[in-house]
């Protein structure tokens, strides 16, 4: 599945964190900060060598707990439409907490490879609440759309496994097991997204003999800790450790590092940079 959407295997992919859109709280009307910014995130995303990107609405804190906004729904069709055309590499849709329906119309509106959802099995507890899954609704919203669902990329976490009263991570890695299990029952095209704070590089291969589905890391711990992860995984979405130290403008988050970007992905895919080559490999034939 992934190699058909990413065209090569193990992806690397990078997410572009739009800033608080129309609709949304902390939106300011500053219609030019927010495409300069997600267009400098996906340059630096795509120019550092990663193979696809992932656009959501980062910053519209707190989350609604429903639907988000209309405004905020056709400016990230805008964007990504553009971002799309500009990079030429596949792009994903996520709506945060958990808006299946709203990503799928977008998806559609844009030609989007993929969907990521939040939930899909269960429930999640985050500092909005209680977040439920939505897949019911999102069948439903896609049988009247008269269309098919695209592949997805679903959050699988520990934060929404297990009766409460577990406490041993074995026990709860146990229930993550029958969660990917029970995905396997639906017909969709899946993978699943595993952060690196809910399982160790050294658990992946022992996970991985009770599930079939692809397994996506998602680095939120130091880039050190990313070559194992790479290595037993069958993707990564790049989170830790490519962002500046300060933001470009004012009052508004950090952007992606280029540099950074590029320095970790060589470093994944092994390859050496033209600084560190033997001079003489150029005069050979």
């Amino acid at each position: 599945m992934l190699t058909e959407i990413f065209k090569k295997p193990k992806p690397i992919i990078g997410k572009i964190q739009l800033l608080a859109l129309p609709g949304a709280p902390g939106w300011e009307g500053q219609w030019d900060t927010l495409g300069a910014r997600a267009e400098q995130e996906a340059t630096a995303l795509a120019t550092g060598g990663a193979d696809g990107l992932i656009i959501e609405n980062s910053h519209d804190t707190p989350y609604a707990q429903g639907r988000i906004d209309v405004a905020g729904a056709i400016t990230i069709s805008m964007l990504t439409r553009k971002l799309k055309q500009f990079t030429g590499l596949p792009i994903g849709i996520s709506v945060l907490q958990n808006d299946p329906e709203t990503a799928l119309a977008i998806a559609i509106n844009t030609q989007a490879d993929f969907i990521r959802l939040s939930v899909l099995t269960g429930a999640l507890i985050t500092e909005s609440g209680v977040i439920n899954n939505r897949f019911n609704e999102l069948l439903h919203y896609k049988n009247r759309l008269k269309t098919e669902l695209p592949p997805l990329l679903v959050d699988v976490s520990l934060r929404n496994l297990g009766p409460g009263g577990q406490s041993q991570k074995s026990d709860k890695l146990k229930s993550l097991t029958q969660t990917v299990q029970a995905l396997h029952k639906q017909p969709e095209k899946l993978a699943i997204i595993l952060s690196d704070q809910d399982i160790e590089a050294s658990e992946i291969s022992t996970f991985r003999q009770d599930n079939l589905l692809p397994i996506l890391i998602e680095s939120q711990s130091k880039p050190q800790k990313i070559d194992d992860y790479f290595e037993q995984a069958d993707g990564l979405i790049l989170e830790a450790g490519i962002r500046r130290n300060n933001a470009m403008q004012p009052g508004t988050p950090p952007t992606i590092d280029m540099a950074r970007v590029e320095e970790l992905i060589n470093r994944l895919r092994k390859v050496i940079p033209v600084t560190e080559m033997d001079p003489d490999i150029f005069l050979r034939r």
